[in-house]
């Protein structure tokens, strides 16, 4: 058997020897290359990011992992129609970007973007008009209750925020997906106060003092949020997207902000990227911007490699993969 690692980390000896004891006779390459310049000779298992669209040259391949958390990249590919399976890397980045989003929820909160203007500009504010907003009894919508939905519930709600959601099921409450972080999440579906499925999103935001965008982006996500759904929000809501570009309209979102019917947002991710200078955003008002690093985080590869030890183990053994793909919900 043979395992192709593509991407920019590097193996440590333990973990080569940690993977290579999982499969009999396991043959481990690392490259870092463009998906379709990789060579698939007697490549059984692949580990990436982007998966070669060329897939009769790939004749062995048994298993596709996603170093993503998300399988927007494979709209449209040719794997979709094939019977090789694909996992995504979900469950490996709850806990960061749901510390991104309590983060820059409480900047938005402290007014830290105008405060961090006191030191370079040596002038003492208006403290009264800068003054911090409380959390404990606001509400806080997660549109897409996933492993990152449900650890930023479990967050806000520390905050003492009431929590509703919006999941594609809301009848499947349970979550029993890999989780790198056992005692995170909400694997249970116990903390929102209500659910609400796709169909119902025009009742979910009219609650809502924040809304968090953590939903898959697919077909049918594409473009969920616009210029509708922002007149729906209360005067004075925020918004952080989190999941991809796309699913929020960029200039509507931007538009809702010169208008002050969001007071604020935090947007991570976007539909092309990187930024070009010269994009719209960079001059809309009251906007947080980061070059999509909510899931960039110090030791993520450790956990990766973990995850893909374990799916190796259940090839091998014939067990359901964790994270296993979905073609016809697009993630």
């Amino acid at each position: 058997m043979k395992l192709l690692l593509n991407s920019i980390f590097r193996l440590t000896d333990d973990q080569r020897r940690a993977l290579g004891a999982t499969v009999p006779d396991l043959a481990i390459v690392e490259a870092n290359a463009p998906a379709d310049q990789l060579d698939p000779a007697g490549v059984d298992f692949l580990v990436t990011e982007a998966v070669p669209r060329n897939l009769e040259a790939w004749s062995r391949l048994r298993w596709v992992q996603l170093m993503s958390a998300g399988a927007n990249q494979l709209l449209g590919h040719p794997i979709q129609h094939s019977a090789i399976p694909v996992t995504t890397a979900s469950g490996t980045h709850g806990v960061p970007i749901a510390q991104y989003v309590t983060c820059t929820w409480l900047m938005m909160a402290h007014r830290m973007p105008q405060l961090l203007q006191f030191k370079p500009s040596r002038t003492w504010p208006n403290r009264v008009a800068l003054a911090g907003t409380t959390l404990r009894g606001l509400t806080a919508g997660i549109i897409g209750y996933g492993s990152i939905g449900r650890e930023c519930a479990r967050q806000l709600a520390g905050l003492g925020m009431r929590i509703v959601c919006l999941k594609r099921d809301p009848s499947q409450r349970r979550d029993d997906g890999y989780n790198a972080w056992p005692g995170t999440g909400d694997p249970d579906g116990t903390i929102p106060a209500a659910w609400f499925g796709p169909s119902q999103l025009d009742a979910l935001l009219p609650e809502c003092d924040l809304v968090v965008v953590a939903v898959p982006s697919t077909a049918r996500t594409e473009a969920m949020i616009g210029a509708r759904e922002f007149a729906l929000m209360k005067p004075g809501a925020r918004m952080i997207v989190i999941s991809r570009g796309g699913i929020v309209a960029e200039q509507a979102l931007a538009d809702a902000l010169r208008s002050g019917q969001l007071a604020e947002a935090v947007v991570d991710c976007f539909v092309r990227e990187p930024l070009p200078p010269d994009h719209f955003l960079f001059d809309a008002p009251n906007l947080i911007l980061t070059p999509h690093m909510s899931g960039v985080y110090v030791g993520f590869w450790p956990l990766m490699v973990d995850l893909i030890a374990e799916n190796l183990r259940r090839i091998h053994a014939g067990r359901p993969l964790l994270n296993l793909t979905n073609p016809e919900n697009g993630y």
